[in-house]
């Protein structure tokens, strides 16, 4: 999770596989949606006004599936350009 600089607030849903904006009034929406994004781990704005999210798979770890690293590569960096 992040702010912006106009106070928008993005986060990961985690139930719905997307990328979510809380705008200050309080009203949410959907930023980015695919079901490959399945555990967003870390957000940062850079200074060029994209938000980029690291998409890891830490919930398929070995020690969460007796042993077994259920993880697929490639893992993947999100960017998208923001307000």
């Amino acid at each position: 999770m992040i702010t912006g600089a106009k106070g928008t607030v993005y986060a990961g849903d985690y139930e719905n596989n997307s990328i979510r904006k809380m705008l200050p009034n309080g009203i949410m929406e959907t930023i980015a949606y695919d079901p490959r994004i399945l555990w967003r781990d870390t957000f940062s704005i850079g200074p060029d006004q994209y938000l980029y999210v690291i998409l890891t798979q830490l919930h398929l770890q070995a020690r969460f599936h007796s042993r077994k690293d259920l993880g697929q590569k490639p893992y993947s960096l999100l960017h998208m350009k923001i307000d």
